[in-house]
């Protein structure tokens, strides 16, 4: 796209001075394009500036959204009967599918995965757009990175890691930013 911009300024102003040129020794004056070459390059080198703009801001919410995944998630460790017998604290980019999480007041649900037992009201304004808390049983869905408002649910964890909802949001808003609109 550059070069045709490029050719097509360049034509208009060659073919301005060549205008010029023969209108100087003849006498006549015909149109001249120097104005054309000039806006077109300012127009182009616009909507450049505005473009890398809406990069640099898109490129900014999706950091944004990158800060918004909790550095630890309670893991609840079983015995063999599959009670839960204590917990410690893990990195939760750790999380796998299957493992039980324990997720406290105040705090965001480290991943995607569904109530084993226990219930609270989480807030899920930031992915659903409803202000109302919505309260969560035992085998209600639960998405990742939503607040739990009270309540300390035990939750199973169905994804992790690429798969959750906060993963392909970024996905989706970084494969938009590459993306050309279609003309």
């Amino acid at each position: 796209m550059d070069v045709l911009i490029a050719l097509g300024t360049l034509a208009s102003y060659a073919y301005s001075l060549c205008a010029l040129l023969y209108d100087a020794f003849t006498g006549f004056w015909g149109p001249m394009y120097f104005e054309t070459s000039a806006m077109l390059t300012t127009f182009v080198l616009l909507g450049k500036y505005l473009e890398s703009l809406a990069k640099g801001k898109t490129s900014d919410a999706i950091k944004m959204l990158v800060e918004l995944v909790p550095a630890t998630a309670l893991l609840l460790t079983k015995d063999e009967r599959g009670k839960a017998i204590g917990k410690r604290e893990i990195d939760a980019l750790l999380i796998q599918p299957g493992v039980l999480l324990k997720v406290l007041p105040g705090a965001k649900v480290p991943a995607d995965g569904v109530v084993s037992w226990g219930s609270s009201h989480v807030n899920e304004s930031m992915v659903t757009g409803e202000s109302v808390p919505a309260l969560k049983e035992a085998n209600s869905p639960i998405i990742g990175l939503t607040v739990n408002l009270h309540g300390v649910p035990r939750m199973q964890a169905t994804k992790g890691g690429s798969n959750t909802v906060l993963s392909q949001i970024i996905c989706l808003a970084e494969t938009a930013q590459m993306s050309k609109a279609p003309i």
